[in-house]
């Protein structure tokens, strides 16, 4: 078996210029006159995706075997996302499905990559640069406690690129110097005081969700094992009890709440959108409408502009073929996480996975609406993949010696 042999240097100035770039490609979710150029560097990012799948596949660099799970579960989503896209006559309009598809490219890419501890440093030490950036513009904004944005057009996306962040310095913590691990540590203080004044309930879902399950897996691997399912049960159960509860006579009762506790109503008007989107879904239960349906093609004058539901959109677009396709592929991929649990890495990676995964029940990044924040969650998701496959390999390589 070959193995991919890069330069250290290369791959650190790579790695550097890499992450760079997908950071800047946030500047899309400004308003900034600079977001046009961002929106182009978008595109190159893909690009260079391609590129790295086609070098990858030249040098066949690792047997797929090793996370089987994970490629199955890619294949089926892919076939299946194309499949429907031609049953339901959307031929003409590929523009979403190619969308999809570069996603998965760059997932598997970013998996395959030989990722070690100087590029997590990297990842680390701009994170940390960039989280002390904002805490000072919070400063001189004048301390706002509550719907922090900076220079991001909405404090709900303020919050998720921030917790972004956080995974980052978190997995380089202790890779790090002493002196390294105290500038990471401002990193890190400063990084969840940003999320908690942008008021982002769901991405303060996400990292309880992370944390906890990392509880969890101190205590028991095989309890951990089980977050996933119940992750998803969570968030079925969530989907339809929001909508009911809009409804029942507990909604004034349980706004009042929320506002006291958190300062914003516990029903933020995704009920408006998810009854009637549930509705329109099952007018196509099993195959779905169309890739990128928007809330105004079932909402008359809705100023909504995505259904605030990832699984909600998968269901809108591909029916229940789609949604069961989707959720294999999120269990193939967690399947090869419980293969690299001794990596403190692939740790972390499977815990901001299930966050994400909750946070994907109040917000759409991952295959729509915020493109450049799909790309770094997507990233930390193969950086664990990628973990479990580099450790594997190197263990297979050691026995073989």
């Amino acid at each position: 078996m070959k193995e991919l042999k890069i330069d250290r240097y290369t791959m650190n100035i790579f790695s550097g210029i890499f992450f760079l770039l997908l950071l800047f490609n946030c500047l899309t979710l400004t308003k900034l006159p600079i977001r046009d150029i961002a929106f182009t560097t978008m595109e190159w990012t893909h690009y260079i995706a391609i590129f790295i799948m086609g070098y990858l596949l030249a040098r066949r660099t690792y047997p797929w075997t090793i996370v089987k799970p994970f490629h199955i579960g890619i294949l089926i989503f892919a076939i299946s996302y194309i499949s429907l896209h031609l049953l339901n006559g959307n031929a003409g309009d590929d523009n979403g499905l190619t969308q999809i598809l570069l996603y998965l490219l760059f997932i598997v890419s970013m998996a395959y990559l030989p990722w070690e501890k100087d590029q997590y440093k990297i990842f680390g030490y701009i994170s940390a640069g960039l989280c002390i950036i904002i805490f000072i513009h919070w400063i001189f904004s004048g301390l706002p406690m509550t719907n922090f944005k900076g220079l991001i057009r909405n404090p709900n996306i303020t919050g998720v690129f921030v917790s972004c962040l956080l995974f980052f310095l978190i997995i380089a913590f202790k890779k790090v110097s002493l002196k390294g691990q105290l500038f990471l540590g401002v990193g890190i203080g400063f990084a969840i005081i940003l999320i908690y004044v942008s008021s982002a309930r769901a991405v303060l879902l996400l990292l309880v969700t992370a944390f906890g399950a990392r509880i969890v897996l101190f205590f028991s691997k095989k309890l951990f094992s089980f977050l996933f399912y119940l992750v998803m049960l969570f968030n079925a159960i969530f989907l339809f009890t929001y909508g009911l509860l809009s409804k029942s006579s507990y909604f004034s009762t349980i706004n009042e709440w929320s506002m006291n506790n958190f300062g914003k109503n516990f029903f933020s008007g995704r009920q408006n959108i998810w009854n009637p989107a549930i509705l329109h879904g099952f007018e196509e239960p099993f195959f779905g409408h169309r890739i990128n349906i928007l809330p105004e093609d079932y909402i008359q004058g809705t100023h909504y502009v995505h259904a605030h539901n990832q699984y909600l959109q998968v269901f809108l677009e591909s029916g229940i073929v789609g949604i069961i396709c989707f959720s294999l592929l999120l269990l193939g991929i967690w399947k090869v996480y419980q293969r690299g649990l001794h990596s403190s890495v692939v740790r972390w990676s499977a815990c901001f996975f299930l966050g994400i995964l909750v946070y994907q029940s109040m917000e759409i990044s991952l295959f729509f609406n915020m493109h450049a924040i799909g790309l770094l969650q997507w990233l930390i998701i193969s950086i664990g993949i990628g973990g479990v496959l580099h450790q594997t390999s190197k263990e297979r390589g050691r026995r073989s010696i």
